[in-house]
């Protein structure tokens, strides 16, 4: 059997990689002279290996599930054309365990390459004196974002999976292990990115770079997500839920604070910000969106926050993307045009006609609408997909669209105080097949603390309430339907944590962590306020109707729920088919304890897959996927999720 050492650096060899990166350097090597243990012996040899781990994110498989797990599964989607088969049945609900969809091998094996890195680099260092402290901590960092990123993906979808920091190197060591807790790891990799979260970049002086590397501002991204799904657990108490949603908001605030002292120092490749960003939510609310159109009301250059932010790519509110259109390097996404289509229109999944079964007409926004899109003024419901007036709507269009399609009304139709539909779908799609993958952009930080400051509010609002350790029997097999209503040579240096501002006001509030304190995360009306201004930003920025028509705008709701659908609502619509709204509807599960609103949201969907389907959908294992059959067949460790042990397909034998 050939050494996994020396497979190591085969598939290091064979990554190909965009992301504002050359392709592996090992690739030059002869790899049949090459040994594993002369390999490590100096920076450049490093720098490669980091690279095959940025370039194994890339990879078809990985963004491929990514785009499956948490977006296909979700009440966004339906089939496409051409149908696939192994797609069709996860969108079904029909899932099986021999389908491939549930094959995680892509994403370890991109792990690995990130536990092989820590493992060898610190002996690098003290074997290349040009391989400095600040070239090892940046190295450092990456691959501990990667590798937390990915494993954060594998416990969103299978819940409990197994889970080693270290590298399998070679035929000596065991590779069947058994499945740790989702809680667990949860808290190992808050542990590790806490232990590194300082020692990536603060940036990088080419703006692609800020976005395709891993900086400071993605690592305190990584774990402010970290942190929200660790409070989003039933099982915890109100007190030990809040410390940690209180941990989110900390990290949200610190990249909000970067980004706006990187708007007043206005240095990102020349561009002038102050030309592009929104100035009417900057005034009102002093977070620095990027506009979709510089003048209220005049759309002459057509939706310029989408075109910046996914059709150029590298804009100034990405914090971390996988890039593939990087200067003079075009690589393939093979998994968007797959899922998504490109100027051919092939997808394998379209939008479900009920993200706008009709055109918005109203003139106020409703906060007991059951509707995504009901009022004239979102241009979400333009760039997002493509709505045809007799038939809702259809084809996908983010990350399809292309820049130059910007300001073309025909292809996009009108938003505003009324809503004109697109008459064609002609020249809108990108000719190139290179669309970057955003997985961490500013908005997102912003709904993230939203999401933190709702809850920790709900919580001291209702701690009282509290009920005692021997009344909150409930886990993950069953339903519950109570519910609690570092510096290197390319980086130019800056503190991150330096804004100038006095503070929050009740409809003007400045980006700054000195908001948080104690005073503060103690006071559910003051974290209420600043929630609806969070997601008010949000949505203003995509309504810049607004300042003709408040009430095209949603008012302040009153109770929890209102706060909590209001929240969801926002999410959903700024992130549509970006691979988020399965993953909040199993967050949002895990907090209350009950599949509820995930059932609610999906029944219609899974209808077609029969009754014994619509009954386990009560079941909280349900909402996760069943592990590959292959790999139990490998290892006999692994255990079914509970919710497929009736198939007899899954027997060991």
């Amino acid at each position: 059997m050939k050494n996994p050492k020396n497979r190591i650096l085969t598939a290091l060899a064979m990554v190909t990689v965009g992301a504002a990166f050359t392709a592996c350097s090992i690739d030059l090597l002869p790899l049949n002279d090459v040994t594993y243990d002369n390999y490590w012996t100096n920076k450049d040899e490093v720098e490669s290996v980091v690279t095959a781990c940025y370039g194994s994110m890339h990879d078809t498989q990985v963004i491929q599930r990514m785009i499956a797990w948490g977006e296909s599964r979700s009440d966004n989607t339906r089939t496409g054309d051409p149908i696939n088969a192994n797609l069709n049945f996860l969108m079904r609900g029909s899932l099986r365990t021999t389908n491939p969809i549930c094959d995680w091998s892509s994403f370890y094996k991109a792990i690995n390459y990130c536990n092989v890195l820590q493992l060898e680099a610190p002996k690098v260092k003290a074997k290349d004196p040009n391989y400095t402290e600040s070239d090892y901590n940046t190295n450092i960092a990456e691959t501990s974002f990667i590798r937390a990123y990915l494993y954060l993906t594998l416990i969103k979808t299978f819940r409990d999976v197994p889970f080693t920091l270290d590298a399998f190197m070679d035929d000596t060591q065991s590779f069947r292990l058994p499945q740790t807790k989702f809680e667990d790891i949860l808290d190992a990799l808050i542990a590790d990115i806490e232990l590194r979260k300082d020692l990536a970049p603060r940036r990088y002086t080419d703006q692609a770079l800020n976005t395709g590397r891993v900086t400071r501002a993605a690592m305190y991204s990584l774990l402010a997500e970290l942190y929200l799904w660790r409070a989003s657990d039933y099982n915890l108490s109100k007190a030990q839920q809040n410390e940690y949603y209180g941990k989110c908001i900390e990290c949200c605030d610190k990249v909000l604070a970067f980004k706006a002292q990187q708007y007043d120092e206005n240095n990102i490749d020349g561009l002038d910000l102050r030309t592009v960003i929104d100035q009417e939510v900057y005034r009102e609310y002093n977070y620095p969106l990027l506009a979709e159109e510089t003048t209220v009301g005049v759309n002459n250059r057509g939706p310029a926050a989408y075109n910046s932010i996914f059709g150029e790519g590298a804009a100034f509110e990405t914090i971390f993307e996988l890039a593939f259109n990087y200067r003079s390097t075009h690589e393939e996404n093979t998994a968007v045009n797959r899922m998504y289509g490109k100027e051919t229109r092939e997808q394998w999944m379209k939008a479900s006609e009920k993200v706008m079964e009709s055109a918005p007409s109203a003139q106020k926004y409703d906060l007991g609408s059951t509707l995504l899109f009901h009022v004239t003024s979102d241009y979400r419901c333009l760039t997002s997909f493509y709505f045809d007036k007799n038939g809702g709507a259809s084809y996908i269009y983010k990350y399809v669209n292309a820049p130059s399609a910007a300001g073309s009304d025909n292809a996009y139709g009108r938003v505003g105080l009324a809503f004109t539909a697109p008459t064609s779908r002609a020249s809108v799609e990108r000719g190139s097949s290179t669309p970057n993958w955003i997985l961490y952009r500013m908005t997102e930080i912003m709904l993230f603390r939203a999401e933190a400051e709702i809850e920790m509010a709900n919580n001291l609002t209702n701690i009282d309430d509290e009920p005692a350790n021997d009344e909150t029997d409930n886990d993950e097999n069953g339903d519950n339907d109570n519910q609690d209503g570092g510096d290197n040579d390319n980086v130019s240096d800056g503190d991150g944590d330096n804004t100038n501002g006095d503070g929050p006001e009740v409809a003007r509030r400045k980006v700054t962590a000195v908001v948080n304190g104690a005073d503060f995360l103690g006071d559910p009306e003051a974290l209420l306020n600043d929630a609806y201004i969070l997601i008010s930003a949000v949505y203003r920025r995509s309504n810049p109707a607004v300042k003709m028509n408040s009430a095209l705008a949603p008012s302040m709701p009153q109770t929890y729920d209102e706060f909590h659908n209001l929240l969801m609502m926002e999410r959903r619509r700024e992130f549509l088919f970006e691979g988020k709204r399965y993953f909040d509807l199993v967050r949002s599960a895990r907090r209350q304890g009950n599949t509820r609103e995930l059932r609610e949201a999906l029944t219609t969907k899974y209808s077609t897959a029969g009754q014994a389907v619509i009954l386990k959908m009560y079941q909280m294992g349900f909402m996760y996927m069943p592990v590959y059959r292959d790999e139990i067949k490998r290892n006999p460790n692994l255990q079914q999720n509970e919710c497929y042990l009736d198939e007899l397909e899954n027997t060991k034998n």
